[in-house]
């Protein structure tokens, strides 16, 4: 029996570094579990997710904070792992909530692409984690791990036809009426 905080007999306490090496290895697996679940990251083999766990930041944002403004330089794709985020437009001098994204789901891709102002902007509607690839992570990355890169890209040319195809047939069917 333990008393007093002493150690039984043969045991060994772990050393303050070994406990944060084992809290890092846990956030890590935990950050990989996560990454593996997204549609922008299948395809990828199981040891890519060790090399795409290392090139995303993680950021937390309050309540009402700005993760981006409409016209800032697009450098980053955000990956929503916890809270929600709504992306607004001006109109007539107010933002108008264009969108929400909630967990698990991305925004910002165009910048992966090309850095250009931002379409709209960003804001935490609630207490929120996310992860950032950054444009020139990606680029390192498609030399360094080309198959990640791979699925990358190719993700974000789907995304973006099928939004163009949905945003004609919008256009066909209002010209149509």
């Amino acid at each position: 029996m333990r008393g007093g905080g002493g150690k039984r007999q043969g045991e060994v306490a772990m050393p303050l570094s070994g406990l944060f090496s084992f809290l890092r290895d846990k956030e890590h697996a935990d950050k990989r579990e996560f990454l593996m679940q997204l549609p922008i990251f299948q395809g990828l083999r199981q040891n890519d997710f060790t090399h795409l766990a290392k090139v995303l930041e993680e950021r937390s944002y309050l309540k009402g904070e700005t993760l981006f403004c409409e016209g800032d330089i697009g450098r980053a794709l955000f990956i929503v792992a916890a809270g929600n985020v709504q992306l607004t437009r001006k109109t007539g001098g107010a933002d108008a909530v264009i969108a929400e994204v909630r967990p698990c789901e991305i925004f910002g891709e165009m910048a992966l692409l090309e850095e250009m102002p931002r379409t709209a902007g960003a804001m935490a509607s609630e207490k929120t984690k996310v992860y950032l690839l950054y444009k020139n992570r990606l680029e390192n990355m498609m030399l360094d791990y080309p198959a990640i890169g791979v699925v990358i890209v190719h993700y974000l040319a789907r995304t973006l036809s099928s939004r163009l195809r949905a945003i004609m047939e919008q256009q066909s069917a209002a010209a149509g009426q």
